[in-house]
């Protein structure tokens, strides 16, 4: 009887002029997010090709992420270009477009569109099932049979889900076969897992809302009551909670500005500067130089990590910033691969930095300098470092919005 709720709820909703708008929507975001970011990727392809470093050079760069098209997350940060001199390491521009009118028209990557449109497409899906039916007087006449009240649930949730996560999986897959014809977008087998891993923690994140759609539904006497109140509940899980999350992480870890840390590093260099006239060690300060700029970035980067933690704890009230968290890391654009390869530059600095020097006071030139690498961390990594509790952070939000559901539906007045 279950499927044949689904089936019923299917062949509804591909009769009603709300199925048509919503494929029309999934097909316009989807397509125009991937197009826009995959544009951007070929820019940011192109701007790597131009400033990549020559064989030699002290300069850590790594190449854009194809995945970004999909999480953009901090792939600028990720991406820009870290140069050794004799001070330590200088960041120089990122490969990003220098047209500013982008600014104002910043690209809405796929999961953007995911996390703020479809949620609130599968709440319409969602937020008339119960109260609707009750409306129009079928909910009573069904519940009159020999069918249990889960059954129902579960036939309507299937069958709604499926009517949106199908068109939205067909979409998706039919854009990213396109780009997969681009041979500038190298697409590994690793990574097609990883964007599999996307569209699972996408499908999670569509089916909790659409579980909180019927539980206010099975909360309220009316459709219309149902939609107010899912609205408001869907801006504050999406736009309010972690924007609160991260103000609130913030009155309880303090992080220097970037221009406070400027101008240490500037009075810094002076001291060290004046005092290697007077004693000639020019070689000793500079070293010094690095160690004190080290102190200042490792204390800085420890203060903001504890600020990023305090706020993914409490933006985890929100099944959003799961997401976003989860998908970004699993893509490889998120704040624990920008902490990585922070550190992996601080290694090759290091592990060339008393080279530059002696080639600095030898006055040799052309000098060869070893080529930065970096290895993305792998899922076991990711999973490891968070990735896998916002996942489970997300089933639990699925399982206990239709819990919580069904108890209401149990309850629920039909007359």
């Amino acid at each position: 009887m279950t499927w044949t709720i689904a089936r019923k709820e299917i062949a509804s909703n591909l009769l009603s002029y709300k199925f048509f708008i919503v494929l029309l929507l999934i097909v316009l975001l989807v397509a125009t997010s991937l197009f826009i970011m995959h544009k951007n990727y070929k820019q940011r392809m192109a701007d790597y090709q131009t400033i990549r470093p020559k064989p030699g050079e002290p300069i850590a760069l790594v190449a854009p992420n194809p995945l970004s098209i999909f999480a953009k997350g901090l792939e600028d940060a990720i991406t820009r270009s870290f140069e050794i001199d004799l001070t330590g390491v200088t960041v120089r521009a990122g490969q990003a477009s220098g047209n500013v009118i982008y600014s104002f028209f910043p690209a809405p990557d796929f999961l953007y569109v995911v996390r703020v449109v479809l949620s609130l497409v599968a709440l319409l899906f969602g937020f008339d099932q119960v109260s609707r039916e009750r409306e129009q007087g079928t909910l009573k006449l069904l519940l009159g049979s020999s069918v249990s009240r889960a059954k129902v649930l579960a036939g309507k949730w299937i069958g709604n889900f499926l009517s949106l996560s199908v068109p939205f999986l067909l979409v998706t897959l039919l854009g990213a076969a396109v780009l997969f014809l681009d041979p500038d977008v190298h697409f590994s087998s690793g990574r097609l897992g990883r964007l599999g891993l996307i569209l699972a923690l996408s499908l999670l994140y569509l089916g909790f809302f659409l579980s909180l759609g019927m539980l206010v539904s099975a909360l309220t006497r009316r459709a219309a009551t149902s939609i107010i109140v899912l609205l408001f509940i869907w801006a504050l899980f999406v736009f309010i909670i972690p924007n609160l999350g991260t103000l609130a992480a913030r009155q309880f870890v303090s992080v220097p500005s970037v221009r406070a840390l400027s101008e240490k590093r500037q009075q810094t260099w002076t001291r060290e500067v004046v005092v290697s006239i007077k004693d000639g060690a020019w070689g000793d300060h500079f070293r010094a130089i690095s160690s004190e700029n080290d102190k200042l970035d490792n204390d800085y980067r420890l203060r903001f990590e504890r600020l990023v933690r305090l706020s993914r704890d409490i933006n985890r009230i929100s099944p959003a910033a799961s997401l976003l968290d989860a998908a970004s890391e699993v893509a490889g654009t998120g704040i624990g691969e920008e902490s990585r390869i922070k550190g992996e530059v601080v290694r090759y600095k290091d592990s060339i930095i008393d080279k530059l020097i002696a080639d600095q006071g030898s006055g040799k030139r052309d000098v060869q300098y070893p080529a930065f690498t970096y290895a993305p961390r792998p899922l076991a990594e990711i999973f490891a470092g968070g990735a896998l509790f916002d996942t489970a952070w997300l089933v639990f939000f699925n399982i206990l919005s239709f819990t919580l559901a069904y108890v209401a539906f149990v309850r629920y007045d039909v007359r």
